[in-house]
């Protein structure tokens, strides 16, 4: 279903209070101070229903330059905007001033309402539209409708309800799909009731009951009830007007400009890039860290402009920005805001949101430029693309995503598809969870991998190669050991072996001298069948230590010989320990609980010997300690052998 946010603008005094009375029978003048001075300083609300029975909120905004701010805030979430000038005044700074920000905030639908015509002769009004007319050439009023009114005596307002609903016709739903967001522009508290905000829902869906967070401060609350024009609702969609009564806050906790979503959904932002618009009749250039207010939702604050592609951006012109803001605050990408000079206050662009939570640039570097215009002109793929790119220590699931760049799993999920699908990403699993590699990202791992091994080798001649957590720490530290291990089979040019990572051609290292010593490891574990010795033990025959111990552990990588025992570690060819694990499933068939001593007659060993290799089938999980250190019964695995064995 269509909902449809209305808004005014204009300047102080030309009626725009008084034009939304006649349209809605309401006064939306709340404030006593407001009524008194009969000037509108807070947003105020209301509804009114149109013949085809579509019920349209509607925003009075502030006129004043004073409440600038207010008036940014009611633009937020607004789909149209009527401008109201006074037929007897026409066009003056504030009417100027509203409609640059209407049109740095992409309001598109406006119709011009010329108000208190009973105040003037016809063919004044007549003259007063022909001015109005010129002065808003080359503007977003310039083919705009024109509505003439009489608040007071009622001319025109049908008039002007038959093109409200002409233009409501042309415009799209929202977005009830992406995560709920909702911009608090009030907050209050009702006796019986508790706190209570109040904003226009600019995406998503809220349910009562629904658990939210409050960014940037990080609240939790949970909604008792919503309330849309006044009345109970069990639902809100974006593009109405939202009252909700939550618990778990206090009032003095929240203010306007906080932002309401679900939790753990957006990520608070000091640093955002944007796209930047200066005003054609401002008479000031952005210069470089300039310091400014920066308008965006219903939140003001002040921030700096470091200016990436320009020494500065002259009126009328457009420029790429990195603002470092001075308070946190959540966007999503296409989001606008407006750019005030700091001293004195007055509106000098405008832009849209490029980056959410930027990562700090070098100015006028060139792929940071072209990233920020792949994200200014591209889709959400090609977004999503530029930020798995840009992330090289890191890898990014879909709910990180989303949370970096406020949108939802669900707008997520196709996209990601598409990129996989185009082997543009390639999808990481680590224990059911995806996580997104670059295939770029992939090729400059894979490079930076093979010059970390050469260097090592040129180091290290005889090492198989080097211990995959050094890898990670090196490369990826950012990521946990299984996801690095995961990345490997993306990668070209290395492999794992165990614990190792080497170049897939590691294959001509291992010359006479490394053959020599290589035969006489296996040569001395042979001869000492299940005497197993130490390494120390073993008989180094004039090799050096560094390339004996190097290739010892190769024979460890490579499983031809094993590590057994705890304290200290004792050595064996693969091939014995295999015959001591046949001995145990034989035996485990026809016994119920083996003693080491059982295991040092069999194979003529020592107690030391029969104590170590049966702790290594213990870690294996193929037998299992009982009766202190003497006794084992069969483990976990060789359980589900027999199993196997017997069809069960």
């Amino acid at each position: 279903m269509k909902h449809i946010i209305i808004g005014t603008a204009g300047h102080i005094d030309h009626g725009k209070t008084t034009l939304i009375r006649a349209l809605t029978g309401r006064n939306t003048d709340r404030l006593k101070e407001e009524q008194d001075r009969g000037i509108t300083i807070e947003l105020g609300f209301t509804w009114f229903d149109l013949e085809s029975g579509l019920r349209c909120g509607i925003i009075d905004v502030p006129g004043h330059e004073k409440f600038i701010q207010q008036m940014v805030s009611g633009v937020v979430g607004m789909d149209m905007v009527l401008l109201v000038v006074a037929a007897d005044e026409g066009i003056m700074p504030q009417t100027r001033e509203h409609l640059d920000i209407l049109e740095l905030l992409g309001i598109e639908k406006c119709i011009l309402v010329l108000t208190k015509c009973d105040t003037v002769e016809p063919e004044w009004v007549d003259m007063m539209e022909e001015d109005i007319r010129k002065e808003l050439k080359d503007t977003i009023l310039e083919n705009a409708p024109v509505v003439r009114v009489s608040s007071v005596t009622g001319e025109g307002i049908e008039a002007l309800k038959k093109e409200i609903e002409k233009m409501v016709s042309s415009l799209p739903e929202r977005d009830t799909k992406g995560i709920p967001r909702l911009p608090i522009d009030r907050v209050f508290s009702l006796q019986g009731f508790g706190t209570i905000i109040t904003g226009t829902l600019i995406s998503g869906t809220l349910h009562k009951g629904d658990a939210l967070e409050i960014y940037p401060e990080g609240l939790k609350a949970r909604i008792r009830n919503i309330q849309v024009h006044e009345q109970d609702s069990e639902i809100a969609e974006a593009g109405q007007r939202v009252a909700l009564n939550l618990t778990g806050v206090k009032k003095e906790e929240l203010h306007k400009g906080s932002v309401i979503s679900l939790e753990n959904s957006m990520e608070n932002s000091t640093l955002m890039d944007g796209k930047v618009t200066m005003l054609p009749d401002t008479k000031r250039s952005l210069k470089n860290r300039e310091r400014l207010h920066f308008l965006s939702g219903t939140k003001e604050v002040l921030c700096r402009a470091v200016l990436l592609d320009k020494e500065e951006i002259a009126p009328g012109e457009e420029g790429l920005c990195e603002f470092i803001l001075e308070e946190e605050m959540v966007f999503k990408r296409g989001d606008r805001f407006i750019l005030r000079f700091y001293s004195p206050v007055e509106t000098i662009g405008g832009g849209t949101v490029l980056e959410p939570n930027a990562r700090k640039k070098k100015r006028f570097s060139d792929n940071a430029i072209q990233e920020l215009l792949s994200k200014d002109k591209g889709s959400l793929e090609d977004v999503l693309e530029t930020l798995l790119r840009e992330e090289l220590e890191t890898l990014y699931t879909i709910p990180s995503l989303a949370k970096r760049i406020s949108h939802s799993k669900e707008e997520i999920e196709p996209a990601m598809e598409n990129l996989i699908r185009e082997e543009r990403v390639f999808p990481v699993l680590v224990q059911k969870e995806r996580y997104f590699l670059h295939k770029e990202n992939a090729y400059i791992l894979g490079t930076e991998m093979e010059h970390v091994l050469e260097a090592f080798y040129k180091k290290h001649p005889y090492r198989i190669g080097i211990p995959k957590a050094e890898m990670r720490e090196k490369l990826l530290k950012n990521s946990k050991q299984n996801l690095f291990d995961a990345c490997i089979p993306f990668i070209s040019g290395v492999r794992l072996e165990g614990e190792y990572l080497l170049l897939n051609d590691r294959t001509d290292f291992k010359d006479e001298a490394y053959q020599k010593i290589e035969k006489n490891i296996v040569d001395a574990l042979s001869e000492a069948g299940f005497m197993l010795p130490r390494v120390e033990e073993l008989d180094r025959k004039k090799a050096k230590e560094e390339d004996f111990l190097d290739i010892l552990q190769n024979l460890v990588v490579e499983e031809q010989l094993v590590k057994v025992g705890e304290d200290p570690e004792l050595l064996i060819l693969k091939e014995n320990l295999d015959k001591v694990e046949d001995y145990l499933k034989s035996y485990f068939s026809e016994n119920e609980v083996l003693g080491i001593a059982t295991l040092k007659d069999w194979f003529g060993t020592s107690r030391k010997c029969a104590k170590a290799l049966i702790q290594y089938f213990d870690k294996v999980k193929m037998t299992k300690r009982v009766a202190g250190e003497a006794e084992r019964v069969a483990g976990p695995e060789l359980r589900t052998l027999y199993k196997k064995d017997k069809g069960e």
